[in-house]
């Protein structure tokens, strides 16, 4: 099987709390990783979608980061979504997904950060970009870390 490429580990600060990032989930949680567009209503919904689903998801080891890179100066960050001030994980986070700077996509990685599927948000409903990476990440969560072997099948 080829080699997958992998999530980059970061750490944010967050207002009145710890910083968090894929470092927090790293060996723990799958995850899924969003790259948001500043002040777009399209990545503000997909955003306010996986906010609403998180806490369920964290009782399942899953763990959810939307990262918004600068915007324009005095642009509202969406509840929930880490800000990326320097822009320096938003670029690292385009290349290792394979996104040209200033894309929105969402990723799905396991636990180990091994990408899944980068998926682009503006490419179809809200919706049906949530349901596909949530298809993925049944795949993620159904397969062996190390192996990729499936362990289980409905």
């Amino acid at each position: 099987m080829a080699d997958r490429s992998e999530v980059p580990l970061f750490q944010l600060p967050v207002p009145e709390g710890p910083p968090r990032g894929t470092m927090d989930a790293w060996q723990r949680r799958d995850m899924l990783v969003a790259l948001l567009h500043p002040g777009c209503d399209i990545c503000h919904a997909l955003h306010r979608m996986l906010m609403a689903r998180a806490p369920h998801w964290r009782s399942q080891e899953i763990e959810v980061f939307s990262v918004v890179p600068p915007g324009r100066p005095g642009e509202p960050l969406p509840p929930g979504a880490l800000q990326d001030s320097e822009g320096r994980v938003s670029r690292e986070l385009a290349q290792a997904l394979g996104a040209t700077q200033g894309a929105g996509v969402l990723a799905v990685a396991n636990r180990f950060g091994m990408l899944y599927a980068v998926l682009d948000i503006h490419g179809g409903p809200t919706e049906a970009v949530l349901h596909e990476a949530l298809e993925w990440l049944d795949l993620a969560q159904r397969q062996c870390g190390e192996c990729f072997a499936p362990l289980d099948w409905d």
